[in-house]
Order: structure tokens, then sequence, then C-alpha cells
């Protein structure tokens, strides 16, 4: 009975022993992890601080992709790009919202290139036509979004000057929808064409009447609509040829007669 009492005194210290050791195992784990996460830690935060106070980490090189028409210094200018951004501040969802408020840029992508670079991609929108309204010229697109506006002449695109449309108090950026400028788009077509370089404007006299103006010797074209231009190109092109060869002084050529053209002749008195 004595030997037994003895044999359960000794394994209860032993038990002990191990619980003790066991605790002392967990504490020291412990200590290890939160050494750990305070190494980690104070790594993480000069890292972080290096990364958005470095010069190594200022925006030094941008490289620009689409620009036919906007230059270097306009894009940088509307990303609101600084001298000394870093890459990690530098916001490219605000940039990008900026650059969609120019009425040139369709779509655009920025991207971040460590260290210090930014790829901008853009998509420009192209000129389709020069409008002459309330005293002003206006750039516009071929869907008839207003690019620019001009208080003087201005034709370095080399577009097809057009009068005669009433566009209101448009401005850069809002977009032309009625019918006479449908009716534009659909003569600008059959002029690139057909008589691609030959004629260089358009006037607006109706909703069913327009003239075209031809570069070199100035003879206006009297025309019902873009259709009809299309369809009956090879009377224009043959009355164009001949009016060249015999030397005619002619002032316009009308169209508005179905499969036949009316020469009218300047008057001399």
């Amino acid at each position: 009975m004595a030997n037994y009492q003895v044999q359960e005194h000794y394994e209860g210290e032993k038990r002990n022993t191990e619980d003790s050791k066991e605790e002392r195992f967990r504490k020291y784990n412990l200590f290890r992890i939160l050494l750990l996460y305070i190494i980690v830690g104070f790594l993480s935060w000069n890292i972080f601080f290096l990364a958005f106070t470095s010069s190594w980490f200022e925006i030094a090189r941008i490289t620009i992709h689409g620009n036919d028409y906007l230059t270097g210094d306009t894009i940088v200018e509307t990303a609101k790009i600084g001298g000394f951004d870093n890459i990690f501040h530098f916001n490219t969802q605000r940039a990008s919202q900026n650059f969609l408020k120019n009425p040139w840029v369709k779509e655009v992508t920025i991207k971040k290139i460590l260290p210090n670079q930014l790829d901008i991609n853009i998509e420009e929108r192209k000129p389709g036509a020069l409008i002459y309204a309330n005293n002003h010229y206006y750039l516009v697109t071929e869907e008839g979004i207003i690019l620019t506006k001009f208080e003087q002449f201005n034709n370095i695109f080399k577009q097809y000057v057009v009068t005669g449309l009433d566009i209101g108090n448009k401005k850069p950026g809002e977009i032309i929808e009625n019918r006479e400028y449908s009716e534009i788009r659909s003569i600008i077509y059959a002029l690139d064409n057909l008589f691609s370089e030959q004629f260089y404007k358009i006037q607006i006299i109706s909703e069913e009447e327009f003239l075209i103006f031809h570069r070199n010797n100035k003879i206006k074209v009297r025309i019902e609509n873009g259709e009809q231009l299309i369809n009956e190109w090879y009377l224009l092109e043959s009355a164009l040829q001949n009016i060249n060869l015999e030397a005619m002084p002619l002032q316009e050529i009308n169209m508005k007669y179905k499969e036949r053209l009316l020469l009218i002749l300047e008057d001399k008195q």
C-alpha cells in the first residue's frame, strides 16, 4: 500500500514538470511571434516610408502612345503630373477622368511601371469638318463632337469648310445632332471617295439643297444631297473634265435635275 502511494506522487510531479515546460514553451513561442510581428511591422513601415518619400520613386519618365494631335505638354498638363509626383501617390483613375474631359480624347489607359515611369495610351478623336457659325470656326469630328473653337480661320487639319449650319450655342465637347449635319457627313463621304481633294467647301442652302465649291476653278456645284452625288458622280466628273479642256467661264453646275446637268456661265456684264 505504501509503495503505491509513493509511485502516484512521483507521477504527479512528473506531470507538473511537463506542464511547466509546455507553458514555458508556449510563452517562448508567443514571444517569438510578437517579436516577428514587431520586426515585420518595423520593416514594412520603413519600406512604406521609403516608397512614398524617396526620390527614386518620383515620376521621371512618361511614355505616350497614340497622340497624333495632342502634344506631350498638353497631355502632361491634362493628367496634372507635377515635377516631383511620387508614383505611388499618383491617382491613375483621377488622371483618366481628367483626360476624358478633353474632347480630343476618346479613350485612355494609364499604367504605372516601377520605379518611376508612367505609360499613357490614348485613342484620339479625329477631325471631320470645320464649321463656320456664330462668327467662329468649330473643328468637329465625323460624329459631330466639337473638338475646339477658333476665333480666326484656322484649317491646319485640312478639313472641308462647312457654312450655313445652325449649331446653336454648342461648346467644345458637345455634339451636333441635326439632319443637316447628317447630310454633310454623307456629302463628305462622297467627295472623299469620288472627288478626293477637288472640293474644299460645303454650303447649306436648305435641307434639300447644298453647294459644293471646287478647289481649282472655284466652280460651285448645286446638289440635293450626298446620295445624289454618289449616284450621279459620272455626270459631274465628265462636266469638270470638259470645263477644264474648253476653259469655259462657268459659274455654277446645277445637278438638281435628274440625270442631267444645268451649266450656268459667268455673267460678263
